[in-house]
């Protein structure tokens, strides 16, 4: 079951961050499988450990209403159809499809620059290199603040 998870602890080298991350499973729903093959499209980054899917492909649209968090990760159907999705998806906006959307209750009220997924539940990773999340960016119009993100 994907699930959202806003909260600090996550990041084993700043434990006082807050992090903002999405669990999916690899062998999850269609949206889930998809964002896996988005991966594979992905640069790493040595320095900051992450996986950064670029934002030409998709992105996390997330917000906070009531208590609880809320992400839509959002992909370009061209990209999609590019790397063999064949899945259909609901629109999101006029160029994008809602590859999936993850819930879960938080008690803060502000998000991290970016979003973290990962394929394994919180409370199981460890300091494991083979545990490196993806990062998604916020959507286009408000990247200017992921400048630098860091995961």
């Amino acid at each position: 079951m994907v699930e959202a998870v806003l909260e600090t602890g996550i990041d084993p080298d700043d434990p006082d961050a807050l992090v903002l991350a999405v669990v999916i499973d690899p062998a999850g729903s269609a949206g889930e499988r998809a964002l896996v093959a988005l991966g594979d499209l992905c640069y790493p980054d040595e320095d900051t450990g992450g996986y950064y899917i670029l934002g030409t492909d998709a992105y996390a649209d997330r917000r906070i209403v009531d208590g609880e968090v809320i992400v839509d990760i959002v992909a370009y159907p061209e990209v999609l159809t590019n790397i063999g999705v064949a899945a259909e998806f609901p629109p999101y906006g006029a160029e994008t499809v809602l590859l999936l959307r993850a819930t879960g209750e938080t008690e803060y009220d502000t998000l991290p620059a970016a979003t973290l997924v990962f394929t394994t539940p919180i409370e199981e990773l460890t300091d494991n290199e083979d545990e490196r999340p993806y990062v998604l960016a916020p959507p286009p119009d408000q990247r200017n603040v992921a400048e630098n993100v860091r995961p």
